[in-house]
């Protein structure tokens, strides 16, 4: 069994500063890495954190800063990808000890576990609020899937390459998106796609995969389906994902906050 955690749109400040004058977006990851013992005894050991990206809310050197401090002590191996509110060369300098963090170009990074590969692509469109993939990040993925035919993979980006319904979410989601599609459907083995951005969990599908959007950490995105409905965030209890394979791939969204006052039958 291969344990695979996701957490997205953490949106790190500067010390003391909050999220619109609102949430504590430092807190929240601060209760996740305080949790994470206590997750590993109900749902068992996991190989991996993965973060989908906007680690930070304005890309300062501050704000990476005092997530690297935070993630100080996590004891699991994670790894991270940028998203649209990222610095690529500020979250580079922040990361630069972690041997998975490319020395220059795109974020992207690939790693063989025994059950399955976890790809990361760099899907940051500096200035713009949207996603890209530059055909550098496109040829280097077209790479690692050719040398992986038939294994499973679970690629995380950040940008949706779906709709997701929300309008203004999807406005900015993944553009260009047909030659990843044309890549993609390429590949013989099983893949599902995970993502962020959005702050909410949605499910669906791209390019005849599985795709999955993970919650946001601290707060959520309201979930107005109405054509041109402005987007507005919501401080409901946000979440992580959890995916886990053994020959066939199952994700789960927990909030482990809830877990601790639990009542048997």
């Amino acid at each position: 069994m291969t344990q695979i955690l996701h957490i997205s749109d953490l949106h790190i400040l500067p010390k003391g500063q909050l999220f619109y004058d609102q949430v504590d977006t430092a807190q929240a990851l601060r209760f996740l890495v305080a949790a994470l013992p206590d997750l590993e005894d109900l749902v068992g050991p996991i190989d991996r954190l993965v973060i989908s990206g906007d680690l930070s809310e304005s890309g300062c050197a501050a704000s990476y800063e005092t997530f690297m401090e935070i993630m100080e002590d996590v004891a699991l191996p994670w790894r991270a990808i940028p998203g649209n509110h990222d610095h690529r060369d500020r979250m580079r300098a922040a990361c630069a000890a972690q041997t998975w963090m490319p020395r220059s170009g795109a974020l992207n990074w690939c790693e063989d576990l025994e059950q399955l590969t976890l790809i990361g692509l760099d899907t940051l469109c500096s200035g713009h609020p949207h996603g890209t993939l530059s055909a550098e990040t496109l040829a280097w993925l077209q790479q690692q899937l050719e040398a992986r035919q038939g294994h499973p993979i679970l690629l995380f980006m950040h940008h949706p390459p779906f709709a997701t319904g929300i309008a203004g979410m999807d406005a900015i989601g993944l553009r260009d998106s047909a030659p990843l599609a044309a890549l993609l459907r390429g590949h013989t083995g099983p893949m599902q796609i995970c993502c962020g951005h959005v702050h909410r969990s949605c499910f669906g599908s791209f390019a005849n995969h599985p795709a999955f959007v993970a919650p946001g950490l601290s707060h959520s995105i309201v979930p107005n389906l109405t054509p041109q409905a402005p987007v507005r965030f919501t401080k409901e209890e946000a979440g992580i994902a959890l995916h886990r394979f053994d020959q066939q791939l199952c994700s789960l969204t927990l909030q482990p906050s809830r877990y601790a006052d639990s009542h048997a039958f």
